[in-house]
């Protein structure tokens, strides 16, 4: 499933040797658990025309939920990680082009309350 979420049951089932029912029940039990989270769609940023820029934020804690609801919000944002620390955040941003990026941050990202400080790198490569 991890390299083809949209494998049917039953291929699962004849590779593992079990009933069809079998795999829908365990797969049900794993997602009610939260053990799968979610069914996603890896797209290669070689092949985009879009500019990846990892933003790190440091925030007020106090604020980090506020801050959380403000950021999943938002289209350009497409990966969010809390970091250990300095109760920071790194986030992913897409945007198509790097006009786009200080308006981003300054419209957008800037005026959420309880962000301290914005640090950011633009993604020139992906190796693996």
């Amino acid at each position: 499933m991890k390299e083809n979420s949209r494998i049917s049951y039953y291929k699962i089932a004849e590779k593992i040797g079990k009933t069809e029912a079998t795999v829908r029940r365990r797969i049900k039990k794993l997602e009610k658990n939260r053990i799968i989270k979610k069914y996603t769609t890896e797209v290669k940023l070689k092949s985009e025309n879009y500019i990846n820029i990892l933003v790190k934020i440091e925030t007020n804690l106090k604020e980090i939920k506020t801050i959380l609801d403000e950021l999943n919000l938002m289209e350009e944002i497409t990966d969010i990680w809390r970091l250990s620390g300095d109760a920071g955040l790194l986030l992913r941003v897409k945007i198509p082009s790097l006009n786009y990026f200080n308006p981003f941050i300054e419209e957008k990202i800037s005026l959420i309350k309880g962000i301290k400080l914005i640090k950011a790198s633009l993604i020139l490569e992906v190796i693996k």
